[in-house]
């Protein structure tokens, strides 16, 4: 591989050809030299789709270690190659001796086999993540939570401010890199998939808590939600911890677990208001249900409401202060939007969150609530086992309805409104317990038909899942060999780009003596990228001691949205500085609204953006002289047009 890459070739074909080597060797040392571990003539070929499986999950995995190790862990490409082939052969030698081990499984070890096929799902999940936790570029919105993070707030317009505070904190220990911005979120999914084992630990056992984490592992909505950095990730965590002592509070009656759903409350409205859903929905379940209606009389539930109105304080104080700006843009402004019916991308939105076996699942469970067994291994229960399992149908009721009122109100709003795709995802954590039942092995006899149909697709399922994130990965990182970049994938070159901006700042500012003000021509995207990217390119003695965070801004300044970027950088206080204008579109740096506001201007050049030497898009910017906050006459020059 390292001989490979020094001679050109790129990451991706070094590392592709030198693991197909290895996968060719290997197949004849098992076939040659390995007698006790080779199957039987009459189930080779029963193991040729596994092995294949198993080669290219350790392919995907192996391409986010070596990107790991030389883009974060700054090892040179040949230490890197070694570890990768290391790591290849030893995980080759364990894949040889699992299938001479499972030649002797019987059936009776049904249940153990799928016990170590998910703890192989959720730990492989757990690594895939982390090794790619600093190698792909940013999301634009991850870049935007950075900038959050870099004006650290009590709140912000669009979000609370959990995100940046966490962002904040990992980027204090670790550095201003991808892997400080996504570590937080991988940190939040460890702590939601605890929850989520303790809560289906309490209701079933501990093989049906393992189903659970396992679709906590590999599901879209919580994958993805554990590898990008947004306020969705701590969300899942406080929304996860939520559920569980709202469980052991009203079904278990344990006093003190108030206490900690107030804080779990509390910390989920500094991640994102939506839940508040679970508290309305614990509401309706304390009036309606005489059982928990004594709640009412008690004072914990009112010193949880306390706890979570504390926590919650700093985002109310810093809407005190701008004239609640955050509150009405969550509510009013985004009532005034255009009515839209969007209720079929609501439905679609949730079967690609869930998978159509999640979707399917979710539908069963409902259908048939009052048939669910009360544990994967047991039909009917026996008399002794009566007073739990009226105490898990009790329990059940109240997960179903911490689902359904959120889901009715999401689903209310999309008859109206235009909703985003990601809005349900962390409701379906109270069903998680129950729709692990759907992956148990053996299945309660006289299970409905749809429920076994289910019950088989879950296997195939969380591992095309898996294959789809890891080829994923690895095409973003490393690429593939012959496979083309698409033009706009979120950050995608920027490495480079952030590169080739600081440089033209830095010779502006060379040039005229004085600062430049770098401006990303949307809302936020641009700006928030060029930040991040700029940030991590290397500065000249001009610009030193002066982090590009400082110095990047949106279009906000010529009368448009900008989001936070209005309050980080107010129109008047930029008045005659010197703007470098990147965007898009040529279009938007020619226009009378720019041009009224400028004294002078220099014609538009593009700049083209490369991955793995691939272009993966075209940017164009624009040297701009004395920015005025106010309209003035158009300037006698040429609106320029790019080259």
């Amino acid at each position: 591989m390292d001989f490979l890459h020094r001679q050109g070739f790129l990451f991706s074909a070094a590392h592709s050809v030198g693991f197909i080597a290895a996968l060719a060797m290997m197949s004849l040392i098992w076939r040659f030299y390995l007698p006790a571990h080779r199957p039987a003539a009459k189930r080779r070929g029963q193991q040729f789709y596994p092995w294949i499986i198993a080669s290219l999950l350790l392919l995907f995995l192996r391409g986010g270690i070596l990107s790991s190790a030389v883009d974060v862990g700054g090892f040179s490409p040949g230490f890197g190659f070694l570890i990768c082939t290391a790591i290849t052969w030893v995980s080759f030698y364990f894949i040889i001796v699992f299938y001479g081990l499972s030649e002797r499984s019987v059936a009776d070890q049904a249940e153990k086999n799928q016990r170590y096929f998910l703890i192989g799902i959720v730990l492989y999940s757990i690594v895939l993540r982390f090794f790619y936790l600093g190698t792909p570029e940013l999301f634009y919105e991850e870049a935007y939570y950075w900038n959050y993070a870099k004006h650290l707030d009590l709140s912000y317009l669009d979000h609370p401010p959990l995100v940046a505070w966490l962002i904040g904190l990992s980027s204090a220990g670790l550095g201003d890199h991808e892997f400080a911005v996504r570590f937080s979120a991988w940190v939040c999914w460890l702590i939601t998939a605890g929850f989520i084992y303790r809560l289906t630990s309490i209701i079933y056992q501990e093989q049906d808590a393992l189903r659970s984490v396992a679709l906590v592992a590999v599901l879209p909505i919580f994958f993805v939600t554990g590898w990008i950095m947004t306020p969705d990730a701590p969300l899942m965590a406080c929304w996860a911890a939520l559920v569980y002592f709202l469980y052991q509070a009203l079904i278990l009656e344990n006093r003190s677990a108030w206490f900690w759903a107030g804080i779990a409350l509390g910390l989920g409205m500094l991640a994102k208001y939506t839940i508040v859903l679970v508290a309305l929905a614990a509401l309706l379940w304390v009036i309606a249900d005489p059982r928990a209606r004594k709640w009412l009389w008690r004072p914990e539930p009112y010193r949880a409401v306390l706890i979570a109105v504390i926590l919650f304080s700093p985002v109310i104080f810093w809407n005190a202060q701008h004239d609640w700006a955050s509150f009405l843009y969550q509510s009013q402004n985004r009532m005034a939007e255009r009515p839209e019916f969007s209720l079929d991308d609501f439905i679609l939105s949730i079967i690609l969150l869930l998978t159509p076996s999640g979707f399917f699942s979710v539908i069963l469970i409902y259908w048939f609530r009052k048939n669910l067994p009360p544990s994967c291994a047991i039909a009917t229960p026996d008399p002794t086992q009566a007073a739990e399992a009226n105490a898990e149908s009790y329990g059940k009721r109240l997960l179903l309805i911490l689902t359904i009122i959120p889901f009715a109100v999401f689903a209310l709003t999309s008859v109206f409104r235009e909703t985003k795709f990601h809005w349900t995802g962390p409701i379906w954590l109270a069903l998680l317990p129950y729709m692990g039942l759907l992956i148990a092995p053996n299945l309660a006899i006289g299970a409905p038909r749809l429920w076994r149909w289910v019950q088989r697709s879950w296997p195939p399922t969380l591992l095309v899942c898996l294959l789809s994130y890891g080829a994923f990965l690895h095409y973003v990182t490393l690429g593939w060999p012959g496979v083309p970049y698409p033009s706009g994938l979120f950050l995608l070159g920027w490495s480079g780009f952030g590169r080739e901006i600081q440089a033209l700042a830095d010779q502006f500012q060379a040039k005229t003596g004085e600062s430049v003000l770098v401006v990303g021509m949307d809302r936020n995207r641009i700006a928030s990228g060029l930040a991040f990217y700029q940030n991590k390119a290397l500065h000249s003695s001009a610009t030193e001691g002066d982090p590009a965070w400082r110095r990047t801004s949106s279009w906000h300044l010529f009368d448009r949205k900008g989001l936070m970027y209005e309050y980080w950088f107010p129109q008047r206080e930029q008045e005659n500085k010197n703007l470098l204008l990147v965007s898009k579109n040529p279009l938007d740096l020619s226009d009378d609204a720019i041009l009224t506001r400028i004294n002078n201007a220099e014609e538009i050049k593009p700049i083209t953006l490369w991955k793995n030497r691939r272009p993966v898009g075209q940017y164009y910017y624009r040297q701009v002289q004395g920015y005025r906050s106010t309209v003035q006459s158009a300037p006698p020059f040429a609106k320029g047009q790019p080259d």
